[in-house]
């Protein structure tokens, strides 16, 4: 048995294996994009990374260049007996005469008595940094506020040696907002903002006054529910500052993502902070968004055209073998099934108009034809015929092959009755004019039924029955003409 072949599911099929395809491709230039996205967002990220470790050695470098100029001074100071000589308080007062990074200096006995620039004494025996100093080690306080001035004040202090020993201590105070001034500028045209901070959260210094919190918890709070890189969240910020561990978090605001930067100073557990909108960071690489939108548009235009394209082939294909099933192969005419299916199609639909002519048409004595010059003879003879059949009905007429050497054609919509005989008078005399290779002369001629709709029958059964008929009138007067049907009477 004969498996069906329908074209409508092979076509569904077709296209659900582009559309898989199409997922398929979808889904691949999404997570490109994604990747693109996550690799520019990683590059961004290192790059402000980048940015903090330079501006802490940047800062650090200031530092080393204040200690080292503290340490030539601490050595002169060292080459006098006595600490306080008329020549050295000369050489503090020039230091800030001179207007130097350093606001106020002083020379600190080993009592721990601070004897300042201007001659104001000051007991600093219990400080910290005093204590370190007097150990041979530079250092660098936390902000203190001075009781001389009222300011808040940041100490960097050096050792003075006299001889192998440490004789006192050479000190010299700024500013807690000077820092700041240590750094240099933003890399964001002032869209970021750098702070010091203590490993307690206590904010030392902060380029930008209106983000200086004044209470020493409020940095943990602010910045205390961040997500951090790799997933994690900013509740280990606090633990990131207390064992001097830098970091990159992301954290939301009112006004969109920012990133805070910390990287570890050498100095007392500070640490550098660095806070900038995300969208500034990425601006650099908004060129990389741009590019995705106009790839993503292409490739779904492509997409889209070669869906359409691939539609209107596959519908080609379809028309083209879908007319290949209901063609003759021979003749190139409609074959039998599909004849009648067209021809009851066309006449139960409500596109007529006019007189719709049926012919029915034979070849006389055929099967001589065939027995005398071989069916190959035959075969060329109804190929012509064919042809012939093509040329004389409009495109949009039904011409169909419904035997061996039977033909029916269906005039659509002839205004009358006499513009469908003159057409038949045409095809008769045609086909008495071809010739066929292997028969001599033109021995062929064809016998022809009209029948017509609606006078004759509204069905393909109806009108075949009636041309038949008229056929078979043709026949008895001889062959080699047509008849049209009328009634029980034909003409």
């Amino acid at each position: 048995m004969m498996e069906n072949h329908n074209p409508r599911s092979g076509l569904k099929k077709y296209f659900m294996a582009c559309s898989v395809y199409f997922v398929f491709m979808m889904f691949s230039i999404i997570y490109f994009f994604y990747c693109v996205q996550v690799n520019a967002v990683n590059t961004a990220e290192k790059t402000i990374e980048g940015h903090v470790k330079r501006q802490r050695d940047h800062f650090e470098k200031i530092l080393d260049i204040h200690y080292n100029y503290l340490d030539g001074m601490a050595r002169y100071i060292g080459t006098s007996e006595d600490l306080l000589s008329e020549a050295n308080m000369t050489l503090l007062q020039s230091v800030i005469f001179e207007e130097n990074s350093f606001e106020r200096m002083a020379i600190i006995d080993r009592d721990g008595l601070s004897t300042y620039e201007d001659g104001i004494q000051k007991d600093v025996g219990g400080r910290e940094y005093f204590q370190k100093a007097m150990k041979g080690q530079r250092t660098l306080s936390d902000p203190i506020d001075s009781k001389v001035d009222g300011n808040r004040r940041v100490i960097m202090a050096v050792p003075v040696f006299q001889g192998e020993v440490v004789s006192g201590v050479l000190g010299g105070s700024y500013d807690v907002g000077f820092l700041s001034h240590l750094l240099f500028e933003d890399l964001y045209d002032g869209a970021g903002y750098t702070m010091i901070v203590m490993s307690s959260g206590s904010v030392i210094s902060c380029d930008k006054e209106e983000e200086l919190p004044g209470d020493p918890d409020l940095f943990f709070r602010r910045y205390g529910t961040m997500k951090k890189k790799g997933d994690r969240r900013a509740g280990d910020l606090k633990a990131d500052f207390a064992a001097g561990k830098g970091g990159c978090a992301k954290f939301r605001t009112p006004e969109g993502d920012s990133y805070l930067v910390y990287e570890p100073l050498s100095s007392n557990g500070w640490m550098l902070c660095y806070v900038i909108p995300a969208a500034k960071v990425w601006e650099d690489f908004s060129f990389i968004r741009y590019y995705e939108v106009i790839l993503a548009g292409v490739l779904l235009g492509g997409l889209a055209v070669l869906a359409v394209y691939i539609w209107k082939v596959k519908t080609r294909e379809e028309r083209a073998l879908m007319q290949y099933a209901q063609t003759d192969a021979l003749t190139g005419a409609v074959n039998k099934d599909s004849t009648q299916k067209q021809i009851d199609q066309w006449l139960g639909g409500g596109q007529r108009t006019g007189v719709q002519a049926f012919l029915m048409l034979d070849i006389d004595n055929f099967k001589t034809v065939n027995d005398e010059y071989g069916h190959g003879a035959g075969d060329e003879a109804l190929r012509q015929i064919g042809r012939v059949l093509a040329q004389e009905f409009r495109e949009h007429d039904i011409v169909g092959r419904i035997g061996g050497d039977e033909f029916v054609v269906l005039m659509k919509n002839m205004a009358e009755e006499e513009m469908a005989i003159a057409r038949v008078e045409n095809l008769c005399r045609r086909i008495r004019e071809i010739s066929v290779k292997g028969i001599p002369g033109n021995i062929l001629s064809s016998s022809v039924g009209v029948a017509y709709s609606p006078s004759h029958g509204n069905t393909y059964e109806e009108l075949y029955l009636c041309a038949d008929k008229a056929l078979y009138e043709t026949k008895k007067r001889g062959r080699d003409g047509y008849t049209v049907y009328s009634g029980e009477e034909t003409i």
